[in-house]
């Protein structure tokens, strides 16, 4: 047992004194190669002068067209410009005005029975009140004045009277139409009408009609103009400046 622990001993000293050895002769080979590249004298090597490069033409602006008109990622790209015409809409028609059955002065303020079209159902309005497209703006016994679109819109009540006379059987409105169109006819004038004829003052510039006077709505006299307005309580003549 001894015997192999000894001859154990000599083989390890021997691997361990031979691996110093190589190790030294490596560091000394390494040594010579470094003082042998460190001495080393380089030779300097002569380079030839460098041209310059020839300066590039610079493009005339002539040139820059074919860029816009022959893009590769927009085909339809070219340098006309397209101005359209500003699309302008022709101005609205304005509708046909309301037509007037009556109009009755109230202590509150003046009322007029309105359609918006002859034969449609009537009601009662006054100022502020809206019609069809039309808003009333003022009132009065002689004149309506509208708003249609921002526009105002004046017109003479005897212009607005529905004279058809031909309301339908199914029309469910309001009696007035009714009344007015059942209000019995004016007798005919028996002769022609003289300044005697219009009667006492009511209102400046309006007189009122002598009784028993039926010359035709629209007759002049003395620069009196004879108006005749129908409501549900019936015929109103006035003789108006």
């Amino acid at each position: 047992m001894t015997t192999k622990l000894i001859a154990l001993n000599v083989l390890l000293a021997a691997g361990i004194g031979a691996t110093v050895w190589q190790l030294n002769v490596r560091w000394t080979a390494a040594a010579i190669q470094r003082e042998k590249t460190l001495h080393v004298r380089v030779k300097p090597v002569t380079v030839a002068p460098v041209a310059p490069a020839p300066k590039p033409e610079a493009p005339t602006p002539a040139q820059y067209a074919q860029v816009a008109e022959k893009n590769l990622f927009s085909s339809d790209r070219n340098p006309t410009v397209v101005i359209e015409p500003v699309k302008v809409d022709p101005p609205k028609p304005m509708p046909p005005l309301p037509v007037v059955y009556g109009v009755m002065g109230l202590p509150s303020g003046a009322r007029a029975i309105m359609a918006e079209k002859p034969g449609q159902q009537s009601r009662s309005i006054r100022t502020g009140d809206t019609i069809g497209e039309f808003k009333v703006l003022a009132l009065d016994t002689q004149n309506v004045a509208f708003d249609w679109n921002g526009k105002e819109v004046k017109r003479r009540i005897d212009e607005l009277v529905d004279r058809s006379n031909a309301p339908t059987q199914n029309n469910q409105g309001p009696a007035a139409p009714a009344a007015a169109a059942a209000a019995p006819a004016p007798p005919q004038p028996s002769g022609p009408a003289t300044s005697k004829d219009v009667g006492i003052e009511l209102t400046p510039g309006v007189h009122a009609c002598r009784p028993g006077e039926n010359s035709p709505a629209g007759t002049v006299i003395d620069g009196f103009r004879k108006t005749i307005t129908y409501s549900p309580f019936g015929a109103t003549c006035r003789w108006v400046k």
